[in-house]
């Protein structure tokens, strides 16, 4: 072959390769990015679970009083807008430390969320918290349902 037509061939591989590598990259980033989502959710999930672990523990100590802790029973849609409030100053406490961003255990948007503490026949207890970070459309949800006996 003559020289002059191989001319050039060398910088379309080098462009070639560097295409292909940085598609690599963008991939890796969007990786990254989807593994940090999952973790954020993660750490929430783990964060709602212990504010509920706290409440049923509060519960049991004061098992002979549990229909007290009832909190927006009646609503019946999941998480929706709203405040929360309770004649019981213990749920209310719970609520605060479940809202206040100063605690590194609180959720995030779960002061505009109204959460629900239904209590049914045989001390059924079903603790609902909700939050939503600014990057969600919607509020995610955490439910625990345990039975507490005198």
């Amino acid at each position: 072959m003559k020289r002059s037509t191989q001319r050039g061939i060398m910088l379309i591989e080098a462009l070639v390769a560097i295409a292909i590598f940085s598609f690599a990259i963008l991939g890796v980033v969007g990786l990254q990015a989807t593994a940090i989502r999952a973790v954020r959710d993660a750490d929430y999930r783990s964060k709602a679970s212990l504010l509920a672990d706290q409440l049923v523990g509060r519960m049991w100590l004061d098992r002979f009083n549990v229909p007290t802790y009832a909190l927006n029973a009646d609503v019946s849609a999941t998480c929706p807008a709203g405040g929360n409030n309770s004649a019981n100053p213990v749920v209310n406490e719970w609520l605060q430390g479940l809202t206040d961003l100063d605690n590194p255990g609180a959720l995030p948007g779960a002061a505009g969320l109204r959460h629900k503490v239904v209590v049914s026949a045989n001390n059924t207890v079903t603790l609902t918290l909700c939050w939503q970070t600014p990057q969600d459309e919607t509020p995610h949800n955490f439910s625990m349902t345990t039975q507490i006996r005198g």
